[in-house]
């Protein structure tokens, strides 16, 4: 096989493989000529640089009406939001949602798992739902196993929510960095204090409960 396709590119000549022609030096007595080597692959030509289409200015009138209209219709659906809602509710959802955006939105990048985890906790307080429900459906069974499934839910979300964060924090603590956070325990034994012996500061409590879960969110966004 080997030597018939040698002797193929051979009779070939010109035509024939030149790596075949090139490595036998005679053949019948004869001197066979090494054909001259191929020519290099000529440099492809450069391609002239592709400008970069220049941007467009910014109008900075179109910018303003488009401002102006997105704000002309949010402040329509918010009054139309406020048709047949108390203005204390209405309020406190405006303030609620502006630092809420505030907040969540200055928090770290690598942060963001703790972050989840915190507000999954946040969202276990349907455990208060089902305890309401639990105490104002005695007579009905079916509403009181769902209120008790609702509440064991809601517990665990709450518990795995702040073990999941604390792991999380847990990675970026340098060596040799002591753990204080147990003495937040004491703040809470004084909302407890207040809400069980002292009644009519229910709404107080709710309201500096609610000032802090912001203030624990904004804590976030800084590594330290």
């Amino acid at each position: 096989g080997f030597v018939s396709n040698l002797y193929k590119h051979l009779d070939a000549g010109e035509q024939g493989d030149i790596v075949s022609r090139s490595i036998v030096c005679c053949r019948d007595g004869k001197p066979v000529t090494m054909p001259p080597p191929p020519q290099p692959t000529p440099p492809k030509p450069k391609a002239a640089p592709v400008t970069a289409k220049k941007e467009a200015e910014a109008n900075p009138m179109k910018s303003a009406c488009i401002g102006a209209l997105v704000l002309m219709l949010g402040v329509s659906a918010l009054l139309g939001l406020g048709e047949g809602v108390k203005t204390s509710l209405l309020t406190t959802f405006l303030l609620a949602g502006a630092a809420g955006y505030q907040a969540v939105w200055g928090v770290a990048h690598a942060l963001h798992t703790p972050l989840m985890s915190v507000t999954n906790a946040i969202s276990g307080m349907t455990a208060v739902g089902g305890l309401l429900l639990m105490q104002r459906s005695s007579d009905a069974f079916a509403a009181y196993i769902l209120a008790m499934l609702a509440v064991t839910a809601s517990s665990v979300n709450i518990i795995g929510g702040f073990v999941v964060s604390q792991r999380m924090l847990d990675l970026f603590k340098k060596p040799g960095d002591q753990d204080y956070s147990l003495l937040m325990l004491a703040p809470g034994a004084v909302f407890l204090y207040a809400c069980a012996f002292h009644t009519e500061l229910l709404k107080p409590v709710l309201s500096v409960s609610a000032l802090l879960c912001v203030a624990a969110i904004g804590g976030l966004a800084t590594m330290s």
